[in-house]
């Protein structure tokens, strides 16, 4: 297989492409085009119809790109259908080791990377970094974000200092206004 340059304007969208691109997700790939560049080229067919890379084509005009790389495929008619359908669904059965990912988030975070540029949004990676707690301290009630077990290769959780007025006991994790 070759990979080549091709003009954006030459792109067909595949037009019994079924897959939706919500904006948000159009951003996201926007915003990895911008941080990393190029990565994944676009998979078309015999007869130029993209396969693989609606959404990625889509995030590149936005970003301002016109040649983007592609692959041309041996495929076309139903075969080329079949793989279009293929590419987005065989990637569902995947699933996220969520301690392994929580540490290198962690990680990533405590380099100061900015973490928007890993798809995930600003709830999602607080979702997987943390475990909402209530604590009641003499009838308020505070929520603290405390931090996932195991933690990034950078050690264990920053104190806040905050410590409960009743037995001294330090809370760690960020507090939630």
């Amino acid at each position: 297989m070759e990979i080549k340059k091709a003009d954006i304007s030459s792109l067909k969208p595949h037009p019994k492409n079924p897959r939706i691109h919500p904006d948000s997700a159009i951003e996201k790939l926007e915003r990895s085009i911008k941080e990393f560049g190029w990565t994944n080229p676009v998979l078309v067919s015999k007869e130029g119809y993209i396969l693989a890379g609606h959404a990625r084509i889509k995030a590149a005009q936005k970003a301002g790109l016109r040649e983007v790389p592609v692959i041309c495929l041996p495929f076309d008619g139903i075969k080329a259908e079949a793989y279009m359908i293929a590419d987005n669904k065989l990637q569902e059965g995947s699933s996220w080791d969520y301690e392994m990912l929580a540490g290198l988030l962690q990680d990533l975070n405590d380099e100061a990377a900015n973490l928007k540029i890993t798809g995930f949004s600003e709830a999602e990676i607080n979702s997987i970094l943390y475990e909402i707690n209530e604590i009641d301290i003499d009838g308020l009630n505070i929520v603290v974000n405390e931090p996932r077990e195991p933690r990034g290769s950078k050690g264990l959780p920053k104190k806040t200092g905050l410590c409960c007025p009743r037995c001294g006991k330090e809370i760690t994790g960020s507090l939630v206004v």
